[in-house]
């Protein structure tokens, strides 16, 4: 929470706050602390440049004046709004008018299927495979010609359906790594309806917990971390259940290094379809936009990921990459 701790006569009102809630259009007066010089960075954050500069300089926390430039409230939910018509703009830079409206149209074709099953998880502690399946047909079918539209335009998630566009987005991202890496049509079958099944075990915590725009607690975060292993329980249940879904479920936040959860696996001890599911899992994450948080450029996520080393199987985050972001499949 920041502190406001001191106002002068409505001339202006200062606040401290932390180095990480500096936003672009911010007025900085003092960086309090500060190991490295910060003359030039004191006064409007203009850039990604001005942030990066004031990240090096190591301050403890950060003065600004919300009366020359934006609170740190208003700096995230007016940023958000403006990444995100700015993006909806720039899809028609990326795909033609018919790729995007084929893009929409399977989006609201298949979303219903999606929908479905989770509600029904949440409801029944129950996951249909059969549904599942005819709803990973049509993602499959969709993606054979059109993926790249179609994980775009699924990153335009409102409110109340982020975990719905998040697991089709996740499942039709794995779809075409899968092909991409030159998987039987099968296995990418199984890939697709792990990436619907993922983050199943969501569906079964408390809401506000999941919709709670700031940082989570110690606890809180311990609650979450329970999901992989609720949503294995609830899929193991069910007779048939392929194993890739059942290893994705449970082991796709588990990282190459040994640091993951729930069981600490360490490289290919980690099942291939899970490590998979972990790039394609934070791959969205990242890239997509929240009612509290802009989305990150593509430049940004896989900068982040490559440098988040022992996180994801060296191998295939190289591979993704190259055959899904050098090459232009997704943007």
């Amino acid at each position: 929470m920041p502190h406001i701790f001191l106002s002068t006569l409505g001339a202006k009102v200062r606040k401290r706050i932390r180095l990480h809630q500096v936003r672009m259009g911010m007025y900085v007066e003092e960086l309090e602390g500060a190991v490295v010089a910060s003359s030039r960075i004191v006064g409007s954050i203009l850039s990604r440049d001005d942030i990066d500069l004031m990240m090096n300089s190591r301050a403890m926390s950060v003065v600004i004046d919300t009366r020359k430039g934006l609170d740190v409230d208003q700096g995230a939910r007016d940023g958000v709004v403006n990444d995100l018509v700015s993006y909806a703009s720039g899809l028609s830079s990326w795909f033609t008018t018919e790729e995007i409206r084929l893009a929409r149209e399977a989006i609201q074709d298949v979303r219903p299927c999606v929908r479905d099953l989770l509600v029904e998880a949440r409801a029944r502690g129950s996951f249909r495979l059969d549904a599942a399946d005819k709803a990973v047909e049509r993602i499959m079918l969709k993606a054979m010609t059109n993926a790249g539209a179609m994980i775009a335009v699924a990153k335009l998630k409102a409110k109340d359906e982020g975990i719905f566009l998040h697991s089709l987005a996740v499942s039709a991202l794995m779809v075409t790594f899968g092909r991409n890496l030159g998987m039987s049509e099968q296995a990418v079958r199984l890939l697709g309806i792990g990436g619907l099944a993922h983050d199943l075990g969501k569906t079964v915590l408390p809401i506000e917990l999941l919709r709670k725009p700031g940082k989570l607690t110690a606890d809180e975060l311990q609650v979450v971390r329970t999901h992989p292993t609720r949503g294995y329980e609830l899929v193991k249940q069910i007779d048939g259940m392929p194993k890739p879904v059942l290893d994705i479920c449970l082991h796709h936040h588990e990282k190459f290094d040994g640091t993951g959860y729930p069981h600490q696996l360490r490289g290919s001890a980690i099942p291939q379809a899970a490590r998979i599911a972990a790039i394609c899992d934070v791959y969205d994450a990242l890239t997509s936009f929240r009612p509290y948080k802009r989305a990150w450029s593509q430049a940004e996520a896989i900068d982040a990921m490559t440098q988040s080393r022992g996180h994801f199987d060296p191998d295939l985050l190289n591979a993704f990459i190259s055959k899904m972001v050098i090459n232009g499949t997704i943007h």
